[in-house]
This record gives structure tokens, sequence and C-alpha cells, in this order.
């Protein structure tokens, strides 16, 4: 139609939103009080600040503990360090919570259990695939095998009252150096005798795994027992770089093997006791745990020790160190202290992560923790941390023994900047000296003389 203005959609509202901006224009034309337009900057600034304090003290008061709850405690944990094979089966070690005990699963299934001995556990023998974890829980007594309690005495004229027993410990130790034929953790057979508990009587010695790692320190310490195929190579070695170490005999080596025996005094190396037969001290070849075998007593571990001393002295007219390293690795709190008082701290080996057991014993090529020579010391070359202690053996049944390849070891040790200590240095650097073992023999009644 004529004298009409045609306008789109799009149009009308540009022309809606223009005038809407024209009005907001002249709002904010106006002119403001200086006052309130810095007090209005000022709150906006200020907003985030005050939302977030709010927020703070939100979060307090809802974190806030009640009176009424009882006070956290802090959960036990368990780590799984190492898995390697072993033997027959697999090695698991790892740290957890001391006064725990740590459970062992593979998948939902628990495989066993182990209490917690200086802050590590270990399983032996474990034959499934895995995934494994581990779990730890609190004990409802103390694992410290501290002095009994003293008896209470009887009131006149009354009936004697018992005197309260002695913390003891089902006999599941962490196993140490698996044997021929490692077995499983598991539960007890039904229907059958409970198995003999350790029971704690005065202090427990210390069982010397690793020395302080504040130094580039490391013990390569060596087993003889039967054989001597490869001793006069490895005494070669050390001779040869100046190192003087700490070496384990048995009575039978002794008897055995003289000149060898002389060779290692005079060569000046630290000589420790390996018992007189070599014997198995505790049931974990049978079972699986560190229990004392029937017929182990103190005197059975002291004519084992006595006898090898003496061998010892006729054959080189010198005295052993106080050291002893238990057969197969078979010791617990008990057996300890009976060496003890005989004058003997025990040495073991590193474990755990590092794995310093060389595993030069395994003889057989087809088992799963064979290694040739030179993948064998390099593994420990590797393996070496400060305070380690290596475990070897002076003469060996392989037919690839480690003699011929020793220097693998020796050499590769000193371009990492290890130093070769002894074990003895290490126990006085911990404060396990001779005059402390003569203070725990007074202590805890000592037995017959070496």
């Amino acid at each position: 139609m004529r004298g009409h203005l045609y306008c789109s959609e799009r149009c009308a509202r540009d022309a809606g939103r223009h005038a809407v901006w024209r009005n907001v224009r002249g709002i904010l034309a106006r002119p403001v009080p200086a006052r309130l337009a810095v007090a209005a900057v000022a709150l906006a600034a200020a907003a985030p600040v005050l939302l977030a304090l709010r927020t703070v003290r939100e979060l307090d008061s809802l974190n806030a503990p009640s009176p009424l709850a009882r006070p956290r405690r802090e959960a036990p944990t368990a780590r799984l360090d190492s898995v390697v094979a072993a033997g027959a089966g697999l090695r698991l070690e790892g740290s957890a919570s001391d006064g725990t005990a740590v459970f062992l699963f593979a998948g939902p299934q628990l495989l066993g259990a182990a209490p917690v001995e200086n802050g590590r556990f270990r399983f032996d023998g474990i034959r499934e695939k895995g995934p494994f974890r581990v779990g730890a829980m609190p004990l409802s007594s103390p694992l410290a095998y501290a002095p009994a309690p003293p008896p209470v005495p009887a009131p006149v004229a009354a009936a004697p009252a018992p005197a309260p027993s002695a913390p003891r410990l089902a006999a599941s130790l962490p196993p140490r150096r698996p044997t021929s034929a490692p077995a499983l953790v598991a539960p007890p057979v039904r229907d059958a005798a409970p198995p003999p508990a350790i029971v704690a009587r005065g202090p427990s010695p210390p069982d010397l795994t690793r020395g302080p790692d504040d130094r580039a320190d490391i013990l390569v310490s060596f087993d003889a027992g039967s054989s001597d195929r490869g001793a006069t190579q490895i005494l070669d070695a050390l001779s040869a770089r100046g190192i003087r170490t700490t070496i384990f005999l048995t009575g039978e080596f002794i008897r055995r093997y003289p000149d060898i025996v002389r060779r290692v005094a005079a060569d000046g190396h630290e000589v420790g006791n390996h018992t007189d037969t070599h014997p198995h001290l505790t049931t974990y070849a049978s079972d699986g745990r560190q229990v004392t075998r029937l017929g182990v007593d103190r005197a059975f571990v002291a004519g084992e020790l006595a006898r090898t001393a003496r061998l010892y002295r006729e054959a080189t007219g010198r005295s052993m160190a106080p050291l002893w390293r238990a057969p197969f690795g078979e010791h617990n709190p008990e057996i300890r202290r009976w060496a003890a008082e005989q004058g003997y701290w025990h040495v073991g080996w590193t474990g755990g992560r590092s794995g310093l057991d060389g595993l030069d014993w395994v003889t057989d090529p087809a088992s799963r923790s064979y290694q040739p020579a030179d993948r064998l010391l390099a593994r420990l070359v590797h393996h070496a941390e400060n305070g380690g202690i290596v475990l070897l053996h002076l003469g060996s049944d392989r037919e690839e023994p480690v003699a011929s390849k020793i220097a693998i070891l020796f050499d590769g040790l000193r371009t990492r900047g290890f130093r070769f200590a002894r074990a003895s240095e290490f126990l006085a650097r911990q404060g396990y000296d001779e005059a402390k073992l003569a203070a725990f023999r007074e202590t805890s009644g000592s037995g017959a003389a070496r």
C-alpha cells in the first residue's frame, strides 16, 4: 500500500534492541557519587575472597571431630616389594607396619598370612600366578618377643596362683631361604595336633640382614659347607684385590679341607660359625614355617656351635669371630637366643627388593631359580645397595660354578663405588659389639662357653 513502510522481522528485532540499549546507556550516563562507585568496585573485588573464606569455614565445621567420636587410629599398611622365582615357586617380600599380620591374596583367593618381623614379611613357595595383593591387620597383642612376666606368688595357705603365660606367636615367622622343596604357608590340617608355639623368654637377639645405609659399604659373604669346588679361585680373586670379607664354615668343611681353612685364616678373612653338620633347625622344609624342630634345643645348638669352634681352633690355632649363620636360613628368636648365649650374633643376608641371595646353591639347570654364572653375578651388582649383605658359597656343586667369573662381582661393585666390609663392622656400627654380647649373655643367663 502506498504510503506504508514495510519492515522485516529482523528489522523489528534490531529496532527493539536499539531501543533497550538506548535506555541502558541513558541510565549508565547518569552521574554516580564517587563514594558509591568506590564501594561498588570494592564489593565486586571482595566477593570472591568472601566466598572462599565462607567455603573454608564450612569445610572446617564439617571436618571438626565430634566430642563423642572415638579417636582415629592410623590404618596399618603393607607393601609388596618384590616377587622373584625361588625353587618350585615364587618368593614374595615386602614391608609393613610392626605389630600387624599380613595377608596374601591372589585375586579373591587367600593364600596365607605371616606376622611382621622388624618391619618385613615374606612368603615362599607360592605357586599361584597372581596378580598378588597384600593387606595388613593389627594384632590383638604385640608381636614382640619380650621377656616373660614373672610368676605371681601364691598367698599363704591358699592355692598357688598360676603364672601368667608369656606372649606366644603362632609359628609362622617369615620363612628365610628356600630348601629343595618349598611349601606354601597353608591353613592347618583338620584333626591335626597344633604345631608347637615359640615361647618368648628373655630378650631377642638381632638378625643382621643389612648394615647401615649411610655409607657405600657392602658385605659379600660366603658359606662353606661340603664342597671345595671353586674355593681356591674365589680366595685368589679376593687376595688379588685385597678384599677381606666374612666366611662362614661348617665343621664338616673344616674336617674335609683343613688346608683351605688355614688359607682362609692366613688371608685375614673373618670366620663365622655355620654349625657342625648343617642341620635343619626348624620345620620350614616340611611345612614352610619357622617352628623349632623336635630335638632341637639349647644343648643341641650349643653342641653344633661348640664342635665347629673347636675344630677351627685345632686347624688354625685361632678363635672364630662371634658370628654365626643358620643353615638354610632356618632360625627364629628362640634359636638366635640360644646361639647368643654361646657368644654368637646371627648374620643373615639381604632379601626384599634387593634380592642379594646369589642363588648359587641352585644346582639344577631346569629350575626356574637357576641362572648362568655371569647373569647371576651381574644381577647382584645391579641390585647392590648401601649396607647390603650378599650370600654366596665358597664351594659349589653346580655344573658352572660362579668362581671362574667372580671378578664380575668384585670389579662391578668397585666400579659402582662400593667398599667391601665385614659383618662385625656392620654389627659394631649398629651397637652390637662384643661388649653388648657379653652383657646379653649375663642378662639371659649364658650357656656353656664356646
